[in-house]
C-alpha cells in the first residue's frame, strides 16, 4: 500500500500541466532614445531653435507581415508611439519600436517629414517572459547591443 501512495504522489507530480500555469510576468523591451543634431551641432529637437525640426508632423510606421502600417493608438499616452522630451542640456525623442512583427529583424520607420525618413530594425530576444531588444541598427548601422551594455539605446543622430 505504502508503494502505491508513492506511487500515485510521483504520477500526479509529473501529471501537473506547466502550459496550464499562468505566467506572472511579461516585459517589454522596445524602445530607442534619439538625439538629433545638425552639422553645426544645434539641437534639431529645441523648440527654441530656428533650425527646429517640428514632431507635429512626424509620423511612425511600423512594417507588420511584409505591410507598412501607420501608427496612431488614439487611447495611448502617445498616442503616435513617440515622445519629445529634454534630457540634461539637450532633447531627445522617445521611440516606442515594432515589437509586434515577428520577422528576423521588425522594421520602424520614423517619417520627420514628406522628404526625410529613418530605418529602424532590430533584433529581439522573445521568451515567455517577454520580447527584449538584443540589437539595434539606423539606417543600415549597428547602433546598440544589449550584450554586456548597462544603459537603455540611445544614439546621437546628425541630420
Amino acid at each position: 500500500m505504502k508503494k502505491l501512495i508513492i506511487f500515485l504522489a510521483i504520477t500526479t507530480f509529473f501529471a501537473c500541466n506547466k502550459s496550464n500555469d499562468v505566467v506572472d510576468c511579461f516585459y517589454i523591451s522596445a524602445s530607442l532614445q534619439l538625439s538629433v543634431f545638425n552639422s553645426n551641432n544645434e539641437d534639431l529637437l529645441n523648440p527654441e531653435n530656428p533650425n527646429y525640426l517640428d514632431t507635429g508632423s512626424t509620423r511612425l510606421f511600423y512594417v507588420v507581415n511584409g505591410e507598412k502600417e501607420g501608427i496612431h493608438n488614439a487611447n495611448a499616452t502617445h498616442p503616435k508611439n513617440f515622445y519629445v522630451f529634454k534630457h540634461e542640456n539637450e532633447y531627445r525623442i522617445a521611440v516606442f519600436l515594432n515589437h509586434t512583427d515577428t520577422s528576423d529583424k521588425p522594421i520602424t520607420y520614423i517619417e520627420w517629414n514628406n522628404s526625410d525618413t529613418d530605418t529602424i530594425e532590430v533584433v529581439y530576444d522573445r521568451n515567455s517572459c517577454g520580447v527584449i531588444q538584443q540589437i539595434i541598427w539606423l539606417n543600415g548601422e549597428q547602433i546598440w547591443e544589449i550584450r554586456g551594455n548597462t544603459i537603455d539605446p540611445y544614439f546621437k543622430l546628425i541630420k
